[in-house]
């Protein structure tokens, strides 16, 4: 009998701080990203909702374009570096300028920037 009672204190206890631990516990969750690199036009989602841009450090353009019950849908509006944050950790998405058709043509013949 005396095991049982000592076993059963021991599991309330165990319960117990891993109840307050749950509910103690800071509710910050790493950013997740559709893609990190993608041209002007191109749509992206952001998870999750309470994530900011850090004015400070971006240099690109996006525009919020819908927001779902869990993520936020961006479209890249301009080129540049888009720097997200939440609780502290940052993602950054990088956004290039969309091609044009001649230059396609020069990139195919090789005389291209790249």
């Amino acid at each position: 009998m005396k095991k049982i009672i000592l076993i059963s204190i021991g599991l309330l206890v165990i319960l117990s701080f891993l109840g307050t631990t749950s509910v103690l516990s800071d509710d910050c969750v790493s950013i997740i990203l559709e893609k990190d690199t993608l041209k002007v036009g191109d749509s992206f989602f952001v998870y999750p909702l309470n994530t900011t841009i850090n004015q400070n450090l971006s240099t690109g353009c996006v525009e919020l374009v819908g927001v779902n019950c869990k993520y936020c849908i961006y479209q890249a509006k301009s080129s540049g570096t888009i720097v997200f944050q939440n609780c502290g950790s940052m993602e950054t998405v990088r956004i290039f300028p969309k091609e044009s058709p001649f230059d396609a043509l020069m990139n195919m013949l090789g005389l291209g920037k790249n």
